[in-house]
């Protein structure tokens, strides 16, 4: 249900006390164009669950009539150069994620360049485009040249002044009495902030954070019920696309930390973005490959949900999984998007901007699909199935995001390698997959062609390294290369566990891609309002507040029996160990078998293990390959006990 406009206007649902005050007549279902049959999408019962008879139920008006910022806006750049970065955003950096609705923003910021008076969020929006814009900037482009400063710095400054005028906005919202403030604008404005993070990778707490209020203020707002026909059709349409670009983001980033989502897919019906203006594409394909990776995200919410379960999963939920993933690749990906080598490199060096544009789509969406599904199947990797389509997904991602290095640096100018931002994490996830599963079996039949994976990731990383996520990355794989090089094959077992000790102990002290801030080894967070004093504030320290381990232990990626998966008893692979305990009473065909590290020893259950530190058992999610505490436990794990050690060993 919608508030009605007396209540607040937010949404509140079928137990809440306003349910008394709303009719009890059943909503009709929309039959618009917004109608969208989606396969993995599904409808509920709306029964009993009504908004008010006018049927024009909407959020709370918000005053945008303010004074303007002065000290703010006179940070801005000339208007002319702000007006070509924006120009610049909505036709270049807006391909894979469409945050903003144009049309409204460009009638906010013209009321605002005009003097029909000030408007905060529309500021901040107007900031945070700068910043997005200039990182996709070539630096060739006649605009980069017009701006002062590295990209980094820039992106830096204007990303500060948006944080000032959107403390600025809830400060006067608290003051004035009205209300929180929550609106499509702020919205579309929280939406871009989340892009402009995702660029440095170095403090994804704060993205985590901005995810959690984005599913408050998107379920507040009620974008989560599908606004049928209470809405003229523009504003439907803006309201699903908020929506399924919170769920994106949701999705993909409790994939990245692996945590556990945060609204069931049970507990919306908002339908799939459909209409696409004739005006800007007659063919109505344009937006096709966004909204295929909008249902990849649905699919992917599915799969957290076991992924981060503390119950016993069995191995039929993975394969049911994956073969969603596979139909999805069959029947939703565009057909414009399946690009072989020849045609990525061309498309990539395209002078004509709707080309590249697919180009960019086709490696990124399915650069992520390949991830998510050798992730799904990494940790059941000792089952030769799961292991074959963790191979082929892994090696699929190294050879994608390989494909695009040369184009990115012979032709800088058209490539726009801002979109791939991505792709060293891509990399070095699905390299260290093959790193350890070389570490752990060095003379299993696959090696060198492990291996050979391992050295294209590295090759590709060392074309990045002007990406800091490539540099860390870069750095971990070079300092594991030595346990699986054939130099390693011919040294005596002592020798091999000597040097093995030594290696990971190395590895502990390095930064992490994507978990680790380049300042959150020493708790000090750098400034990035637009006052430019110093400033730590230890709510944005990713080592400031304790990351509770999420994610079950899983089966180790290594082809032994000392490894069982969480699978039914009947699996023809499982020999587990039982539990001392009977499983619960609404589990009858599962088991909980001990988890074993790989001298066999027991390891505690997730119900009982304590929280790690931060810093330590946060480090990696599952789509590095392991899941939460794992990376600790398999250092330790790799190393043998004390007492087990060589006399050299011990000596040294």
């Amino acid at each position: 249900m919608l508030g009605q406009q007396g209540h607040g206007g937010f949404y509140a649902g079928p137990t809440s006390a306003l349910s008394h005050l709303m009719t009890s007549d059943k909503e009709e279902p929309d039959s618009g164009e917004g109608a969208q049959a989606s396969l993995f999408h599904r409808s509920y019962s709306d029964a009993g669950m009504s908004v008010p008879s006018s049927g024009t139920a909407t959020p709370t008006t918000v005053a945008t009539q303010m004074a303007y910022d002065d000290d703010l806006s006179a940070m801005l750049p000339p208007k002319h150069l702000v007006d070509g970065l924006i120009e610049y955003y909505f036709e270049y950096c807006n391909w894979i994620y469409r945050h903003v609705n144009q049309a409204a923003f460009l009638a906010g910021w013209l009321r605002y360049k005009s003097g029909e008076g000030g408007d905060r969020i529309i500021l901040g929006t107007v900031c945070i485009i700068l910043a997005l814009s200039v990182r996709y900037l070539p630096p060739s482009h006649p605009l980069a040249s017009s701006l002062t400063g590295s990209i980094e710095e820039v992106g830096t400054r204007y990303y500060g002044i948006m944080l000032s005028a959107l403390d600025r906005y809830r400060e006067s919202m608290r003051k004035e009495g009205s209300g929180k403030g929550y609106t499509l604008d702020l919205l579309e404005l929280l939406l871009l902030r989340s892009h402009y993070l995702t660029f440095a990778k170095e403090d994804p707490e704060e993205i985590w954070s901005v995810r959690g209020e984005l599913i408050s203020i998107g379920t507040a707002l009620g974008l989560h019920r599908d606004p049928g026909g209470k809405f003229e059709k523009s504003v439907a349409e803006r309201r699903r696309w908020a929506w399924w670009h919170i769920l994106l983001l949701e999705r993909w980033q409790a994939f990245m930390f692996g945590r556990p989502p945060a609204i069931n897919a049970r507990h919306f019906n908002t339908r799939m973005p459909s209409y696409c203006d004739p005006s800007i594409d007659k063919s109505g394909r344009l937006y096709k490959p966004n909204i295929a990776l909008f249902e990849l995200a649905y699919i992917l919410g599915d799969i957290m949900e076991d992924a981060v379960s503390f119950r016993p999963v069995p191995y039929s939920a993975i394969q049911g999984h994956d073969r969603r993933l596979v139909q999805w690749m069959e029947e939703y990906l565009p057909p414009e998007l399946e690009l072989d080598e020849f045609r990525i490199a061309r498309y990539l060096a395209s002078p004509e901007n709707a080309i590249r544009r697919l180009g960019v789509q086709s490696v990124i969406i399915r650069s992520a699909y390949h991830h998510i599904r050798f992730t799904l199947h990494r940790p059941y990797a000792h089952i030769p199935n799961s292991l074959e389509i963790a191979v082929a997904s892994a090696s699929q991602i190294i050879t994608l995001v390989g494909q695009t290095r040369s184009d990115f640096l012979s032709n800088t100018a058209l490539a726009v390698p801002g979109h791939m931002n991505w792709g060293p994490f891509h990399v070095f996830s699905a390299a260290m997959f093959f790193s350890f599963q070389l570490i752990s079996h060095p003379d299993q039949p696959a090696g060198k062609l492990f291996r050979e994976n391992v050295r294209k990731a590295m090759t590709c990383l060392e074309q990045s390294r002007w990406m800091p996520i490539a540099e860390k990355a870069l750095n971990i794989l070079e300092v594991l290369a030595p346990l699986h090089s054939d130099e390693f094959l011919q040294e005596k077992p002592e020798k091999r566990e000597i040097k093995k000790a030594q290696v990971l102990k190395l590895v502990k002290t390095l930064a992490f891609p994507y978990q680790d801030a380049p300042y959150s080894r020493s708790g000090e967070t750098p400034d990035l309002r637009a006052n430019d004093s110093p400033l730590v504030r230890a709510d944005r320290s990713p080592t400031s507040h304790p990351v509770p381990p999420s994610f079950v232990p899983m089966p180790w990626p290594l082809d032994t029996p000392d490894f069982p998966a969480l699978l039914p008893t009947n699996d023809p692979h499982l020999h587990p160990i039982q539990r001392p305990h009977p499983p619960p009473p609404s589990m009858p065909h599962t088991v909980q078998p001990v988890m074993t590290d790989i001298f066999g020893q027991p390891v505690v259950s997730p119900f009982e293990q304590i929280q790690p530190p931060a810093d330590e058992g946060s480090m990696w999610g599952a789509s590095v390959g392991f899941a939460m505490g794992e990376w600790q436990t398999f250092l330790s794990a790799m190393q043998p006990p004390d007492n087990t050690r060589s006399k050299d060993e011990t000596d040294q």
